[in-house]
């Protein structure tokens, strides 16, 4: 952004009040079923306090966060009222890829709807995933004008007594770019105004010494958030909907696109402080873009004592002992940067590039040959980050996304053990850019 754009839209939400936060409405499951209908439309909603005209979920650029506990039945009609393809696909979700389930080979026609029915397992890992279009070409366009929500499976922190009643934030980061009144199109981060749960710059409240559990999901679909707060700690419990091991402090949280952090924020004495997301580059090859407040934090009213935070969570078992193959996977862009390719090829739905035994317990190499930084996801499953650029990384516990550094490498161990997930599905890059260019790939599981 030229600082010409940055005065000029400083200058538009200038004379914008602060508000309050407002969490996303909530759809909940009952007596074992969450049954919703999501509308895939265009229409006029509210973006940081202006009305822009963009493709989202029920009218809403923050659509409902559906929350359901392990065991639940999701029942969910999608009513396509675009007038292009679209689909649906449960980020991070451990559940099946066939029928109509989590299946992104599902396309559903302008007019058309789907139902869906997709079975959480009672074992599920409780923690915050999300929802969004993955129809191959259209789902960097579709979340970027918004199509994307919250779920939540509960019990994270359930089995903490200290913990379990601590309130709760849903922070859901996005960005969009506006111009005549509707979300456009420019590259990477240009003009991108970010908000959070639509709103620009809203206010946190919290006592001196409260504790509260921050759920932060980068739902958009291309930009990085690097959060910092104010005078202030995160305390990390889990990443992607995976609890960790123990707490881990952090002064800064790396969101890459689609990544989730939940955390506990421990408020300091009274004052104001703000929740920042830095300047970011992503490489000679990528996109540069400026940093900005998501939020404001007022501490304020009778301090509560400090709870004291628990050193352990609950064991996580460490995959390292257990590989039963491994293979290498490279990211690879076209000089133009027009063109994205995994192992040298651009996706096609109708090709199977990777086959994989059901039981099996792999560790991926995935190679980054480019410019500019990817971040590696794969459906259906988790994966334990073993090394970065050849440097061997602390067991905290599981994620579902991971940064790949420019011209580098990391190591994952990925666990195909689980007889839900056997079916076809998709790895990819998870700038949804990349992937609409081609940056994706096939994998199938097998009993």
């Amino acid at each position: 952004m030229n600082v010409r754009a940055a005065v000029l839209l400083a200058s538009l939400w200038a004379s914008t009040p602060p508000e309050a936060l407002r969490d996303p409405a909530v759809v909940a499951s009952h007596d074992g079923v969450l049954a919703l209908t999501l509308t895939a439309a265009r229409g006029r909603v509210q973006v940081g306090g202006r009305r822009v005209t963009a493709e989202v979920y029920n009218g809403s650029y923050v659509p409902p966060t559906l929350r359901v506990q392990p065991g639940d039945v999701v029942r969910l009609r999608l009513v396509n009222a675009l007038d292009e393809t679209t689909n649906l696909h449960m980020h991070g979700l451990a559940v099946s890829p066939l029928g109509n389930s989590d299946n992104v080979f599902l396309h559903i026609a302008p007019g058309r709807a789907q139902d869906y029915e997709i079975r959480i397992p009672a074992t599920h890992p409780p923690g915050l995933y999300w929802y969004h279009p993955h129809p191959h070409g259209r789902s960097d366009e579709q979340v970027r004008n918004g199509m994307s929500g919250a779920l939540i499976v509960e019990g994270l922190l359930d089995p903490f007594p200290e913990l379990r009643d601590l309130p709760e934030h849903v922070l859901l980061l996005k960005d969009a770019q506006i111009g005549r009144g509707q979300i456009v199109h420019r590259g990477i981060g240009d003009d991108a105004v970010r908000t959070l749960n639509g709103m620009l710059d809203p206010t946190i409240t919290l006592r001196p010494g409260e504790t509260q559990l921050w759920r932060i999901g980068n739902v958009g679909a291309d930009l990085y958030y690097l959060l910092t707060l104010d005078g202030h700690r995160f305390y990390e419990v889990a990443r992607d909907g995976h609890r960790l091991t123990h707490l881990v402090p952090k002064r800064q949280l790396l969101l890459e696109p689609g990544a989730r952090e939940e955390v506990l924020v421990q408020a300091a004495g009274p004052g104001t402080y703000q929740l920042r997301t830095a300047a970011f580059d992503t490489g000679p090859q990528g996109n540069q873009y400026p940093g900005a407040v998501l939020a404001t934090v007022r501490v304020e009213g009778a301090a509560v004592p400090p709870l004291a935070l628990p050193k352990r969570l609950l064991p996580v078992a460490d995959l390292r002992r257990q590989i039963t193959n491994r293979r290498t996977i490279v990211f690879s862009e076209s000089a133009d940067g027009d063109t994205f390719f995994v192992d040298g090829r651009t996706f096609d739905p109708n090709r199977t590039d990777t086959r994989v035994k059901l039981g099996a317990i792999e560790e991926w190499t995935i190679r980054n040959e480019s410019g500019e930084l990817h971040d590696f996801h794969i459906h259906q499953t988790h994966f334990q980050v073993t090394e970065v650029n050849g440097v061997p990384q602390r067991f905290d516990g599981y994620q579902d996304i991971v940064n790949v550094p420019v011209h580098g490498e990391v190591k994952v161990v990925i666990p195909f053990t689980d007889p839900v997930i056997v079916g076809r599905f998709v790895y990819h890059c998870h700038l949804l850019s990349h992937e609409d260019k081609g940056m994706m790939a096939t994998i199938e599981v097998t009993p």
